[in-house]
C-alpha cells in the first residue's frame, strides 16, 4: 500500500473504533422497535419495546464509556 492510502487508513480507523459500535447500538434499537410494531402477542410487542429503549438507554452510555476508559476518546 502507499503511505498516504495508510495515512487515510490510520485516520479512519479512529472514528470507526469510536462510531461504529454506537452504529450497531441504533440498528439493534431500530430492529427491535420494527420487531415491537410486528408482534401479534401483546406479551411479545411490551417485551420488545422495552428492550428497544433498554437498548438505547444502556447500550449508548456503556459503550461510551468503555471507549473512554480505552483511552479511545
Amino acid at each position: 500500500m502507499a503511505p498516504t492510502a495508510l495515512l487515510a487508513a490510520a485516520r479512519l480507523a479512529q472514528p470507526l473504533r469510536l462510531y461504529l459500535p454506537l452504529l450497531v447500538v441504533g440498528a439493534v434499537a431500530g430492529l427491535l422497535y420494527t420487531l415491537s410494531r410486528r408482534a401479534a402477542d401483546p406479551r411479545r410487542r411490551i417485551l420488545y419495546q422495552l428492550a428497544w429503549i433498554l437498548v438505547l438507554l444502556a447500550g449508548g452510555p456503556l459503550w461510551l464509556f468503555t471507549a473512554a476508559a480505552l483511552g479511545w476518546i
